[in-house]
């Protein structure tokens, strides 16, 4: 069976500067068999171009804005991503390696570690599946150990990304792995990277990040909480506010029947009420973007959830999504005694943590 080497280039321009066309030449060695180079642009896969690979070599040449992001590649396990900064480079797919400009040679130093960190994490996500149906003490404790260092890598994952981004703030590189891990930053690294004055600021795949800002801006630590005027599952009315700001710390909790990482997490809330409801007076109120009150109800008897459940059964145009900024789930927000919020999106061992770190055990 043939081989084959894709180029996806994905024109991510939003500045004059960017709007720039630029001649690009690359040349680089391809893994035995390659026989062909196509060209896919804008990230949808669609071919516009294609050359030869001979004796294991080829070349790329052509215009594209400045600043593209050209993205070449055999298979998954070989490719490689550069910048279109108008410097001819040369590549190898064979150890994902770049030479001949400064800015790529930095750009793809990280690709290649972030590549590593991913290897390493999905070692560790099969040796959480293997174990996944265990219910046993002992298997529910190395599931949580392998939870921790899954936390933990891409926890290390996001401050690489952020060390690079601080030192790299003349670049348009930083926008490639912000763009696709900006869900994964708490408000104020938001802001933080959201800088106007950085070079790869204006660049399309900073969009994302921009949204999710004004998002988050809307649950941000510091605020005071809104209101919420619902249903619980009796049908009767029912608003936030009888149980938030009323003395006692509160998780709102975002969450759907059909959604499975939602499903994933409640063993975790389920733990922390369990853990601080009765002793310390913490409390939770599901807040369900679900349509259906059947599907509503069965989920919460399948879960076994023993906090107050409100909805308004109108999934994503629910009022929690536009009053909050919900735009994924599962999401929360946690709750002061005296109704402000003092942190967002507590998954997994953060719920714990930060429980810990108020209640002081």
């Amino acid at each position: 069976m043939k081989k084959y080497l894709f180029t996806a280039a994905v024109a991510l321009l939003a500045t004059a500067m960017q709007a720039q066309n630029a001649e690009y030449v690359i040349t680089g060695t391809a893994p035995a068999g390659a026989k062909m180079v196509y060209y896919y642009d804008n990230g949808q896969f669609r071919k516009t171009d294609s050359a030869t690979v001979s004796n294991g070599k080829f070349q790329l040449n052509g215009t594209k804005p400045l600043n593209t992001f050209i993205t070449v590649a055999t298979d998954a396990s070989h490719s490689i991503t550069v910048i279109n900064d108008r410097t001819p480079i040369t590549v190898n797919l064979n150890n994902q390696s770049v030479t001949g400009s400064a800015q790529n040679v930095q750009f793809v130093g990280l690709q290649k570690q972030q590549s590593k960190q991913d290897e390493k994490m999905m070692d560790i996500y099969k040796k959480y599946q293997e174990i996944a149906a265990d219910k046993t003490i002992e298997g529910q404790t190395k599931k949580a150990t392998l939870e921790k260092q899954m936390e933990q890598l891409q926890e290390q994952q996001v401050q690489d990304i952020l060390k690079f981004t601080n030192t790299h703030k003349t670049s348009v590189a930083p926008a490639y792995f912000l763009g696709q891990m900006f869900y994964s930053l708490p408000y104020n690294d938001l802001v933080s990277v959201l800088d106007n004055t950085c070079a790869y600021y204006n660049h399309p795949m900073m969009e994302g990040a921009k949204r999710q800002l004004v998002s988050l801006g809307k649950r941000r630590p510091g605020l005071q909480y809104t209101d919420l005027a619902m249903h619980d599952t009796q049908g009767k009315p029912a608003k936030l506010s009888q149980w938030v700001g009323k003395g006692n710390y509160v998780l709102v909790d975002f969450w759907a029947s059909w959604c499975g990482p939602c499903r994933q997490e409640m063993p975790n809330v389920v733990d922390a009420y369990k853990r601080y409801h009765a002793a310390k007076g913490f409390d939770v109120v599901g807040v369900s973007f679900d349509s259906k009150a059947d599907a509503w109800k069965k989920g919460i008897a399948d879960l076994q959830l023993p906090w107050h459940n409100i909805s308004d059964l109108k999934g994503w145009k629910c009022a929690a999504a536009q009053v909050y900024g919900i735009n994924s789930i599962p999401s929360n927000i946690l709750v002061d005694p005296s109704g402000q919020i003092v942190a967002h999106d507590l998954r997994g061992t953060k719920l714990a943590d930060k429980l810990k770190e108020i209640f002081g055990y």
